[in-house]
């Protein structure tokens, strides 16, 4: 039989216990899974019950799950990790003690989101996060926040709306928005400084930026005066400025809020 076929619903000429889950077997070593989890070692080898048992019920616990997580830490086998079953080998991994598991879980997101950087779905930026959060994986979290953090926040499809951002820790959640403030001062600074050198007056002084903008950008700078406020401006510059103020409302809405409680 092929190692990817391998079930664990026979009996082998190594297996040496059962483990009945759902009311099925999983006809398992004692010392493979001893070597895996201290928990299993407890188990087979520590003064409980189960070490004389020849079949070991593992209640509230679901066949597929069981079968997906002997199949990742049996060494004639050790199927791959995926972002799909990583959700149901973790909680295992942490219930057991298996370390190995654990760090292969830790490992796989890290390089699935540099892989992924420019692709990752919004939804499993976030599902990642609350990966990290939950099982301490800090150097995941971290990049985690450092993609999140450009990730539109306030939008009809933005962070605010997704459960599992709502299901952060509060720790993280203010990371974040440490985060986001920082990079809105950076990109706000420039405009800030301007507006106080120049004529003192903000949307005067943000329209002469976003006429500035629209040259670097290449735009057909059709120059005219607006009927409605009289700047002399273009359609492309008026339709920047209208994004730009709006984003940054947004998030200055979004962002002091969570400041405040906070401080």
């Amino acid at each position: 039989m092929e190692n990817s076929e391998i079930t664990f619903s026979e009996p082998s000429l190594t297996s040496d216990v059962a483990l009945v889950v759902e009311g099925k077997k999983l006809h398992v070593n004692k010392t493979v899974l001893s070597l895996a989890s201290q928990v299993f070692e407890r188990m087979f080898f520590g003064e409980f019950k189960e070490k004389t048992l020849s079949e070991v019920p593992l209640p509230g616990k679901t066949y597929a799950d069981m079968t997906e997580l002997l199949r990742c830490i049996y060494p004639s086998i050790f199927n791959p990790l995926t972002d799909d079953n990583i959700d149901v080998l973790l909680p295992l991994a942490e219930e057991y003690d298996i370390t190995s598991l654990k760090v292969r879980c830790r490992t796989f997101v890290t390089t699935y989101l540099k892989l992924n950087v420019k692709t990752l779905p919004r939804s499993k930026l976030v599902h990642f996060m609350n990966i990290a959060d939950k099982y301490g994986f800090d150097d995941v979290l971290r990049e985690c926040l450092d993609q999140a953090v450009y990730v539109e926040y306030s939008d009809n499809n933005g962070l605010q709306h997704l459960e599992e951002f709502k299901d952060l820790n509060d720790k993280t959640a203010l990371e974040f928005f440490k985060r986001r403030l920082v990079l809105m001062e950076g990109l706000v600074s420039p405009m800030l400084e301007s507006c106080m050198t120049a004529s003192g007056n903000l949307q005067e002084d943000f329209q002469t930026i976003i006429n500035r903008k629209c040259n670097e950008f290449s735009h057909r700078h059709a120059r005219h005066e607006c009927r409605e406020c009289k700047a002399v401006c273009c359609s492309q510059c008026r339709k920047l400025n209208s994004e730009a103020m709006e984003d940054l409302t947004h998030a200055i809405k979004n962002l002091l809020p969570a400041f405040k409680e906070s401080a």
